[in-house]
């Protein structure tokens, strides 16, 4: 470095001396480290605590105003203006937001739920505030001991600031109508102290030290860190979550996810995070297996999955998240052009491999701790029963960090001198600059610059002690001309190569196959799974089931569906569900979730002119070509109808539309039918008029129990035939019965008392009774009985057992019938007789 120039020397009064200049006699012992802070740097250290809080209130105000505003204010109330702000202050100094309930359902329950998310927008307006204050408010005497006093004041202050403030202000929650007491919520915990404590401690001791040369003997003393390194780690990780917040917030409304517009505020920078470490080929992981732990022993543990990760390999990933990772193979390469920069074409020592690797593992830690949620339930009543579940990057993230500074330092030892070997000298520049580089060269101001090769032939080389470097104004190689003895030789030029210009070829040649097929590979992942997502996608069977289902296609519908059920079963034939009304309209797909070979479609449709939703299950069963999958529907069985007919009008054919669909057995038949509205009918014949039922078979999943019918059942009304019928049946019984003679059978109407003494009975009809029809009792028969009486001669032989003599004796009797009529095997018959 160069010298620097002799700077003036500060003189002071001595606080410590008397009158004159002498000093003052000495007590037992000198001052201490608290004596020589001056007053304004004690207020100085509490306002810089206040300024950082205050920075972080102001943000977390926004936060919640934009929140409220994009969730339209439904879970707010006036006082989350003031009590948001500082619970979100509170949580980003990593407290966790807890609320308790108490229900009295039956039996009392009593539980509470924490969630520690960081929000990551308040915590930097906390950090930055923090920073700046300490910096540059209060400034004094600040050496030693007294920076980390005045740090520790600092700190004290912000954490006892932010946890009385978010015990005092707890959020509330009036109006949110759940019918559960939910009490106040507070992050002020022991954690949000210490988090506080730690963080207004480092922040105001880190920017105490650069206000002062303590800075420069802090870097003389951790010289051995890869500084550099850790910078363009820094601008590589921060650029790549800065574009996808951007991409984020911009997507966010505009896609099906747009229910999750009103927590961008707040976890944006959160969401990014987290795809950042899915785009580096990691994964995002939701443990929530201690949760169904405490869930079974309270019996009701479920059959899903309890850890779940989320990545680029998994099914159903859409094939845009592999932009993502080409970004993070473009930010990867233009890290390495940084870093081999910021090293001027020095040969790295094998130490940096180490450094490289080192880096990125930590800053995959913090990212992992940055990017976690953590929720907490516990329940105390009826028992005992405590949970915790983990939502955020996987816990192995910090290793796939690692493996990608490996391929970084690979990149920049093997690759990136290729590409700078032919990059513009404007690329050049701007490269230097952003790593830092044209701080490490040094040029003398009475040095020139000489451009390499501008050097006539045969004059003299650079004197000893020039160095080839880089003109950070152009970014030309140059010849720098230091003055002798002066130090400031710089490392060599970036157009200066270390390589034969055979190997430099075959280096040519290898990175353009490299990177030729690595563009090819990631092109063809990227079109594939685009292709795999967009083309054969369960979300495309899904609309083409629904708009067969709309369009009254039962065929293609069969097809789409894993069913027992064969085309033309009941009513699922073209020509029947398409005349079927009421089918559903207006079918749209809201929500898709893949997890292995099972996808769950969320789909909202009308029926009837009436909103309804569902969830499509489909299941994968087959992909061919590595990306044409075939997906069929799971769990959407047409629905049933379930036929009963009169009992007395036996086995009947059904007809819906005017078309056959089966034959009732044993008085009833079950018909398969898509949703829609049917009008089924039972045709007439020459004894019964037609009779019809509507019935709406309603919901898309179909399954016993999801149809509807009309209030009326299936009647049996007689015809005018069968009534006539009917009465010339009962006419003849009258007839074979007066013909028979025999008063006492129980297949004849009654005709007057009988007796066994009674023998040679003979009847005469005298008056003929008046007959009537009436519909039976059971549906499909018909009663015929008298309405008047008929009178009926009887003329017998008796012999009562006294004598041997037989009288012949005549009387008339009335003649009453009451009989059931029914058609059976087509005939008009009479069954019985009352």
């Amino acid at each position: 470095m160069n010298s620097a120039p002799a700077q003036p020397v500060l003189t002071q009064a001595n606080p410590y001396s008397g009158a004159a200049g002498q000093p003052l006699a000495q007590g037992p012992s000198g001052p201490n480290a608290f004596s020589v802070i001056a007053p304004r740097a004690w207020r100085g250290a509490l306002a810089s605590a206040g300024i950082g809080y205050g920075a972080a209130f102001v943000v977390a105000l926004l936060t919640v105003a934009l929140t409220g505003l994009l969730t339209g204010w439904e879970m707010f109330s006036a006082g989350w203006l003031v009590s948001g702000p500082v619970q979100l202050v509170a949580m980003a100094t990593f407290g966790q937001l807890g609320a308790s309930a108490e229900v009295e359902y039956i039996i009392s329950f009593a539980g509470s739920v924490t969630v520690g998310v960081l929000p990551l927008l308040v915590l930097a307006a906390l950090l930055a505030g923090s920073y700046l204050s300490s910096r540059f408010v209060g400034r004094g005497v600040w050496q030693g001991s007294s920076a980390l006093i005045l740090s520790a004041v600092s700190g004290l202050t912000l954490a006892v600031g932010a946890t009385v403030l978010a015990a005092v202000l707890p959020v509330q929650f009036p109006d949110l109508q759940l019918g559960i007491p939910v009490g106040s919520t507070s992050a002020a915990s022991v954690g949000s102290f210490l988090g506080a404590l730690v963080i207004g401690f480092v922040v105001s001791y880190v920017a105490r030290l650069q206000a002062t040369d303590g800075w420069s003997r802090l870097l003389v003393r951790a010289t051995w860190l890869p500084w550099g390194t850790v910078r363009i780690a820094g601008l590589h990780l921060g650029a790549f979550i800065a574009v996808l917040a951007v991409v984020l917030a911009i997507m966010t409304p505009l896609s099906a996810a747009d229910e999750y517009v009103g927590v961008l505020p707040v976890f944006l920078l959160t969401f990014a995070i987290n795809a950042v470490v899915i785009g580096m080929l990691g994964a995002f992981s939701a443990d929530l297996s201690d949760l169904d732990r405490v869930l079974a022993t309270l019996g009701g543990a479920s059959n899903e999955q309890t850890q779940q990760n989320l990545s680029v390999f998994s099914d159903g990933v859409s094939g845009y998240i592999w932009l993502i990772v080409l970004l993070a193979l473009i930010l990867a390469v233009v890290a390495s052009l940084l870093l081999a920069v910021r090293r001027n074409r020095v040969r790295p020592a094998l130490q940096s491999w180490l450094a490289t690797i080192a880096t990125y593992m930590v800053f995959g830690l913090v990212l992992q701790l940055l990017g976690s949620a953590l929720v907490t339930a516990s329940m105390t009543a009826p028992e005992n029963a405590s949970a915790s579940g983990t939502m955020g990057p996987a816990a192995w993230t910090f290793l796939i960090f690692a493996i990608w500074g490996a391929g970084i330092e690979a990149l920049t030892r093997f690759v990136a001198p290729v590409i700078l070997a032919y990059a513009t000298p404007r690329a050049i520049g701007a490269l230097v600059k952003l790593s830092g580089q044209e701080r490490l060269l040094p040029v003398a101001p009475t040095a020139p610059l000489v451009p390499v090769g501008t050097v006539a032939a045969g004059a003299a080389l650079p004197a000893a002690g020039a160095g080839y470097g880089i003109d950070p104004a152009t970014g030309y190689p140059v010849t720098v001309v230091t003055a002798a003895g002066q130090p400031g030789a710089v490392p060599l030029a970036f157009a200066t190569s270390t390589m034969s210009p055979a190997t430099a070829k075959r280096v040519k040649i290898g990175a353009i196959i490299v990177g030729a097929a690595a563009l090819l590979i990631i092109a063809a992942s990227v079109a594939g799974g685009i292709v795999r997502s967009s083309v054969f996608g369960p979300q495309n069977v899904a609309t083409a089931y629904l708009d067969a289902l709309e369009k009254g296609n039962a065929s293609t519908a069969l097809k789409l569906l894993e069913s027992s059920a064969d085309a033309g079963d009941g009513m699922l034939s073209n020509d029947i569900f398409g005349l079927a009304t009421d089918r559903i309209e207006d079918a749209a797909i809201s929500e898709v979730t893949i997890t292995e070979d099972v996808a769950q479609i969320e789909v909202h449709f009308k029926q009837g002119g009436v909103s309804d939703s569902a969830v499509l299950k489909l299941t994968r069963t087959s992909t061919d070509w590595l990306i044409a999958d075939n997906w069929s529907v799971l769990n959407a069985e047409p629905g049933r109808i379930d036929v009963y007919i009169p009992t007395r009008r036996g086995d009947v054919e059904l007809e819906v539309n005017g078309m056959s669909v089966g034959t009732t057995k044993d008085d009833g038949l079950t018909l398969p039918a898509f949703p829609g509205t049917y009008e089924v009918a039972i045709p007439a014949t020459d004894y019964f008029e037609e009779s019809s039922v509507t019935y709406v078979v309603s919901g898309l999943l179909g399954g016993y129990g999801e149809f509807e019918s009309s209030d009326d059942g299936f009647t049996a009304t007689p015809t005018a035939e069968y009534e006539a019928a009917a009465l010339d049946a009962v006419n003849a019984l009258i007839t074979t019965c007066l013909a028979a003679g025999d008063a006492a059978s129980d297949d004849c109407p009654n005709m007057g008392y009988i007796s066994s003494y009674y023998s040679n009975v003979a009847y005469t009809l005298v008056t003929a009774p008046d007959l009537t029809v009436d519909l039976s009792y059971e549906d499909g028969g018909l009663t015929v009985s008298t309405d008047t009486y008929g009178v009926v001669s009887m003329e017998y032989d008796v012999n009562y057992g006294f004598s041997s003599e037989i009288r012949h004796e005549t009387t008339e009797n009335y003649l009453t019938i009451r009989a059931e009529v029914n058609v059976v095997d087509g005939e008009v018959v009479v069954t019985s007789i009352y």
